[in-house]
């Protein structure tokens, strides 16, 4: 499905949990909605707001013993993500030690990613450079923060990977925040932006009736029953 530059640019405009909401009312269940889990990635740059794009995906092995790596992820960035249209969401799965300290990334490679659109990454693993990498404006989702020091073996480029319990295909929308990672079934994007405008609509009414000197529980409790 085709989605334009201009929707992209227009649901940068919402907060994640602003898109969970119009998800929602779109008719998406609660428990079909494809959040990632906050305790394997978190938000690295929270000052830097929202990030959406398409995913480009990779899979890799760090490690910190054995011999060089076997195509370092550093001087190969360009492979994978200009087969996926701008802006680009890169997805880093680390299926070696994840939980190791070995990083994924760091301001070197945001340099290279941002120059090829790619406005944030998301990898299970640890990252390093955060402030170089949050002054170029490049966010990182990831699973904490690192020295570095190792190998990390590139697996494989294009193909689907694993988030945070999320599976990640190439060219899926992701929209992320301080909040966290949802992605966006393509069918529904359109009509997204409108969905979201009337859920923050109906929930301005609510916020009024909250503010009023003379609040009434019962209009509340009215207000919020309406559809």
């Amino acid at each position: 499905m085709q989605i334009s530059r201009e929707l992209i640019e227009e649901l940068h405009t919402f907060s994640t949990p602003s898109v969970l909401n119009g998800l929602k009312r779109l008719g998406v269940p609660t428990e079909k909605l494809e959040t990632m889990d906050r305790q394997i990635v978190g938000c690295m740059a929270p000052k830097l707001g929202v990030r959406v794009g398409f995913a480009v995906t990779r899979k890799i092995a760090t490690r910190r013993s054995g011999g060089p790596p076997s195509e370092n992820i550093q001087t190969g960035p360009d492979q994978g993500l200009l087969t996926v249209p701008a802006p680009r969401f890169l997805v880093v799965e680390n299926i070696g030690d994840w939980k190791g300290p070995v990083c994924c990334w760091g301001e070197l490679t945001a340099h290279i990613n941002v120059a090829l659109d790619c406005r944030a990454g998301v990898t299970n693993g640890p990252v390093r450079d955060v402030p170089e990498m949050e002054a170029l404006g490049f966010q990182t989702f990831a699973n904490g923060i690192g020295l570095g020091g190792g190998s990390p073996d590139l697996i494989s480029i294009g193909e689907p990977v694993t988030m945070g319990g999320v599976v990640v295909n190439p060219g899926d929308l992701l929209h992320g925040d301080m909040h966290g990672i949802v992605k966006i079934p393509k069918e529904l994007a359109a009509d997204l932006p409108q969905a979201i405008r009337a859920v923050a609509a109906r929930e301005h009414k609510l916020f009024e009736i909250c503010r009023k000197p003379n609040f009434d529980l019962d209009e509340l409790v009215a207000a919020m029953r309406q559809s």
